[in-house]
């Protein structure tokens, strides 16, 4: 497995779809994605053990759907073997609102992503949960955040799909060329030791 520059994601959840969506916007944002479906987890078909011992994860991406309690209780479970120890976690999930309330001050949980926000959030999240794992053990605080945008329609949002996402990705990778392009030009406007033709 070809090792991305930022580290190894797992991204864990009942959807196919979802697991799939998620790991190209992980890889495309530098990270190896290794992936499960939570009822293969919970059904003892995928060995969680021996998955974080292969591939060593820093970050966890796990989904939490309805039943909200019964689906926390079972993450919960997950993440207190030893395996799982020292593993900083990115939750998603549609109501993110009703699993902050579960999660409270949990010290071990990094963000909760809406994920009918822009999906790009979960991206960043992932980043900056895998720096507060390299930082955790130095300087341990709270790694509890929640998205400052609260989702104050998001009943009435509709899903991204797809083709959203990767048009979205499409023009923040165009606009990043055209600002490194103009940066470029900026530079060599402003270089003294160009020549110029009298």
């Amino acid at each position: 497995m070809r090792m991305g520059s930022l580290g190894v994601v797992a991204v864990f959840n009942s959807n196919l779809d979802a697991i799939r969506l998620v790991a190209k916007l992980l890889e495309s944002a530098g990270f190896t994605v290794v992936s499960a479906l939570i009822p293969d987890i919970r059904d003892g078909r995928c060995d969680v053990n021996e998955m974080m011992r292969r591939h060593d994860p820093s970050v966890v991406v796990y989904d939490i759907g309805p039943p909200y309690e019964d689906n926390w209780r079972m993450f919960e479970e997950l993440r207190a073997r030893p395996s799982m120890r020292e593993r900083q976690c990115v939750i998603t999930a549609v109501n993110a609102s009703r699993v902050e309330e579960l999660a409270r001050a949990d010290e071990r949980i990094y963000e909760v992503v809406d994920k009918e926000c822009d999906l790009v959030e979960i991206a960043k999240a992932v980043k900056e949960a895998a720096r507060a794992r390299v930082i955790r053990a130095e300087q341990p605080k709270s790694n509890v955040t929640v998205m400052s945008e609260r989702r104050h329609q998001s009943d009435r949002r509709q899903p991204w799909t797809s083709n959203d996402i990767y048009t979205r990705l499409r023009e923040k990778r165009e606009a990043v060329e055209m600002e490194r392009r103009q940066g470029g030009r900026r530079a060599a406007d402003s270089d003294p030791n160009r020549s110029h033709a009298a």
